[in-house]
């Protein structure tokens, strides 16, 4: 009966990791410091990007550059979440925004459950309309 109640307890504690979260203060550290190797670090094998005109499905590696470049051009803004999602089948959806000088982008994440982690598939990074 231990060895039971030992396993069940066991495979309890290792299916529900308190630390399986999304990862929300070291994207926000990330954006405020312009870390787009940080911030792509939490996404997929391949994450559909949009930032401003430049759309697609890329690698990692591409997926830093590309919002590198976004950092390069639109340096030390300020970045704050405005929606914190709650976790469906679809994943959680999140929304930020970044303001830097006079204009705001509206900042979209979509993560997914995967085995260790949650991961973001999707980020967009959109002007927002005055």
């Amino acid at each position: 009966m231990k060895i039971i109640l030992l396993l069940i307890s066991t495979i309890v504690i290792l299916y529900i990791d308190p630390s399986f979260e999304v990862p929300y203060a070291k994207i926000e550290n990330a954006f405020n410091s312009n870390d787009a190797k940080t911030i792509i670090s939490f996404g997929k094998d391949k994450i559909l990007l949009k930032i401003i005109d430049k759309e697609g499905a890329y690698n990692p590696t591409q997926a830093t550059l590309i919002l590198q470049d976004f950092f390069t051009k639109k340096s030390n803004g300020h970045f704050t979440y405005t929606y914190k999602g709650i976790e469906n089948e679809e994943g959680i959806f999140c929304m930020g925004s970044y303001t830097v000088k006079n204009e705001k982008y509206k900042i979209t994440f979509h993560f997914k459950k995967m085995k260790t982690a949650y991961q973001f598939e999707s980020l967009n990074i959109i002007p927002e309309k005055k």
